[in-house]
């Protein structure tokens, strides 16, 4: 036969328990002064390095250089690279510690049991005239927290803006790889380019060493021109070496942010060309505020902050707690058993532990008003790092229009020279000047080319371009090559 037993409080106590809980909560609500961030921005970039008649996409940006090379190699360094996979198992972390938190605001409980069975032979002597019996039992105790003031609800939203802090790295991290790669490639194409303009010049110095071989075999120069001539033949050679040494080592770097460290660097071509890139499309400062991860970062670190605050706070409020619990134990046979049921009420009240939660409260309130400065100061950073970048770049697109004409201008007198010194109307040092003018200048514009280029990567990664921000609902993407990670 079965019997139940509830346990159910006295008339005194269900009277006792709010009178106790009111007199707690008299004492139980500090002030908390949190300071407010400052958001606000301009209107409008000072700079004007972008135009609304673009179609480039800043979701995807390296799609509108139309360059299959530099895409396909993005799109490696975003599957297979350290940086992304180490990116990838810190939010898998972070997940994994977000459902950890959740889960400890739920109700607990476990389910025990055991069976035993007594004999009746002795240790030793005669042993006992009873005979064996087996004996069952059985329970299920829980244990949970009614949220009353919202304590376990403020847990469950830092343990979301935790996460939420995590996931923005995470596409912070992929922003800042895809502007690596892009940054790499353009890197190395000009180092080749300059590699080509070396070799040229080393063509030249040969050329005009050996006209004045000619020349001083026929009276027509001196040794000292002709040793003049020589040792830039030997000055270009070395440059030709130095540059070679620095594409070889740009290309490792390429390869190994693109998660191909040990495959040889003759297995990626680098044409020695330097493009045009897109112009930018229209932005406004303000949306910095929802395109930057590291600026969403830092404001979910202010809601983590801020929810830890009214943890800590909600700390000093009672808690209360249900606790049913069943049990069933039997001897013989389970059939011959008998079950209790329990349904307890808890309550605590933090009374000699108040200094000490206060003291935790006022930590909290600290960090808390350390996240408004860190989000306040994420929102400058990245105003500063936008305005500058678009005043480079307007200042580059200008200096490449001057370049262009400059260069043009000295290649046109260092060819009138270098015929007039063949035909002898103009001397050594006369063609040398020309020509170091016209190398400068030269130099001068792949430079700029180069730097337009990655002023373009540089600006579009201080607009927050490489990632959507809508993406983030659907979580972080797997890594289908990667079957160790979650």
């Amino acid at each position: 036969m079965v019997s139940q037993v509830s346990q159910v409080p006295s008339r005194n106590t269900r009277i006792a328990i709010p009178i106790l809980s009111l007199a707690a909560l008299a004492g139980c609500a500090p002030t908390i002064k949190l300071a407010e961030a400052d958001r606000s921005l301009p209107p409008t970039y000072e700079a004007s390095a972008h135009s609304s008649e673009t179609t480039l996409q800043l979701d995807h940006w390296w799609q509108g250089f139309n360059d299959p090379q530099l895409t396909g190699l993005i799109e490696q360094a975003l599957e297979h690279s350290t940086t992304a996979r180490m990116a990838y198992a810190r939010i898998a972390e972070a997940r994994a510690l977000r459902n950890q938190a959740r889960a400890g605001t739920l109700p607990s409980g476990s389910i025990s049991g055991s069976a035993s069975e007594r004999g009746s032979e002795g240790l030793w002597g005669a042993g006992s005239d009873q005979s064996g019996n087996q004996a069952y039992q059985a329970g299920f105790n829980a244990s949970w927290e009614l949220d009353i003031f919202g304590r376990l609800g403020a847990i469950r939203d830092r343990a979301d803006a935790d996460a939420a802090v995590a996931t923005y790295d995470f596409y912070g991290t992929r922003m800042a790889l895809v502007a690596d790669v892009a940054n790499a490639l353009f890197l190395s194409r000009y180092l080749a380019v300059q590699r080509v303009e070396a070799e040229d010049g080393l063509r030249i110095a040969r050329e005009l060493a050996r006209t004045a071989a000619i020349g001083q075999q026929k009276g027509l120069i001196s040794g000292q021109d002709r040793a003049r001539l020589d040792a830039d033949v030997e000055a270009n050679a070395a440059e030709v070496t130095r540059i070679g040494a620095e594409l070889q080592n740009s290309v490792r770097a390429l390869l190994i942010l693109t998660g191909q460290a040990t495959a040889p660097t003759s297995s990626l071509g680098i044409e020695p060309r330097l493009s045009t890139p897109p112009a930018l499309p229209d932005n406004t400062p303000g949306s910095l505020l929802t395109r930057r991860p590291d600026v969403l970062s830092a404001e979910a670190a202010l809601r983590s902050a801020t929810a830890g605050v009214e943890v800590s706070r909600l700390a000093l409020f009672p808690q209360f707690t249900i606790q049913p619990g069943i049990g069933l134990s039997a001897i013989g046979t389970p059939a011959a058993g008998t079950g209790l049921w329990s349904l307890a009420g808890g309550l605590a009240l933090p009374v000699l532990d108040r200094p000490r939660l206060m003291a935790a409260l006022r930590v909290s309130e600290a960090r808390g008003n350390q996240a408004a400065i860190g989000y306040e100061r994420a929102v400058q950073t990245a105003y500063g790092d936008a305005e500058k970048a678009l005043v480079t770049l307007s200042a580059t697109r200008q200096r490449l229009g001057q370049l262009e004409r400059a260069e043009a201008d000295s290649r046109r007198a260092f060819d009138a020279a270098r015929r007039g010194y063949q035909a002898g109307l103009t001397d050594l040092t006369t063609l040398l000047q020309v020509e170091r003018t016209w190398r400068q200048n030269r130099a001068a514009l792949h430079a700029v080319r180069a730097g337009m280029l990655t002023g373009t990567v540089n600006a579009i990664r201080a607009l927050g371009g490489g990632w959507n921000p809508v993406a983030i609902s659907a979580g972080p993407p797997n890594f289908p090559s990667q079957p160790g990670l979650p």
